[in-house]
Formats: C-alpha cells, structure tokens, sequence
C-alpha cells in the first residue's frame, strides 16, 4: 500500500494498535518477572489508551476557572474498582508480618492485577481492538471465509 493511500483515521487506528501491542508485550515481562508494580503501571497506561475518544466532565467557576476534570466514560468506576483492590492487595502485602501472610497477599495482588488484566482485554475486544475470533473449517476456507463471529469489525 502507498504512503498516499493512507487515510489519517487509519493511520491513527493503526499507533494505537501498535502502542497497545507494545504495552501489552511489556505486561507479560512484568508479569513474568513478578514485578506488579510495573504491571499495574503499564496496565494504567492501557486504559489511558483506550479513552482517548471518551468526553470528560469540566466543571468551571463564573468566570471560567476550571475547579475539576473527571474522566465520564461508563467503565470509569469499574477500573477504579479494580485499581482499588490492587492497591489494597499491595498495602497487605508489604505490611506482612510473616512468609506466610506475605505469599498469601503477593497471590492476592497478583490475582487482582489478573483481573485488570482481563477486563481491560475485553474493553478492547468490547471496541474492536483486539483479536478477531475465527470459526475454521474446510467449507470456510474455499470462499477465504473462516466464520468470524463479530462479522462487523
């Protein structure tokens, strides 16, 4: 494809996807090197990538000072949920007294960093941004169909 046939809306599309990818390969090597600091991080920066289409509530003063932003978007109170119990897993955890409670709560904030994990991959899928699901069989594949359940993408 030429650089001229570009559309400005593809290209857009196309640095989204190629910063989610990037954000996502550095997710599963802060999850494989156990770091759920750096895991929750980069999870953040993947929701902050997902909203930028999303409208934001400014509340201004009589003579236009802005008092406050918030983000309006209807998974707003699910992320901050999700944030919340990993915060709360994290505090256990370094406030442990023992192995024993410290290996109970690192598996608590792991699961709770899985969880974000999870539903910010839906929210994509939920926006089209993730992978496309395919049905193959043989009778598919002769028409270079292979059955996609979500035939709008």
């Amino acid at each position: 494809m030429a650089y001229n046939e570009l559309t400005p809306s593809l290209d857009a599309s196309q640095g989204l996807i190629y910063r989610l990818n990037i954000l996502w390969m550095k997710t599963d090597y802060a999850v494989l090197e156990a770091n759920y600091n750096k895991w929750d991080v980069l999870l953040d920066r993947i929701y902050a990538n997902l909203l930028y289409r999303e409208s934001m509530d400014i509340e201004k003063s009589l003579d236009g000072e802005i008092k406050s932003v918030e983000l309006n978007d209807k998974d707003r109170r699910i992320y901050i949920f999700l944030s919340m119990q990993i915060s709360i897993a994290k505090r256990k955890f370094f406030t442990s007294k023992n192995n024993e409670q410290k290996s109970y709560s690192r598996s608590i904030w792991y699961h709770a960093c899985q969880k974000k994990d999870i539903w910010l991959r839906k929210l994509m899928y939920k926006h089209n941004l993730y992978l496309k699901e395919a049905k193959k069989s043989p009778g598919n594949a002769i028409f270079g169909d292979f059955g996609s359940k979500n035939r709008s993408r």
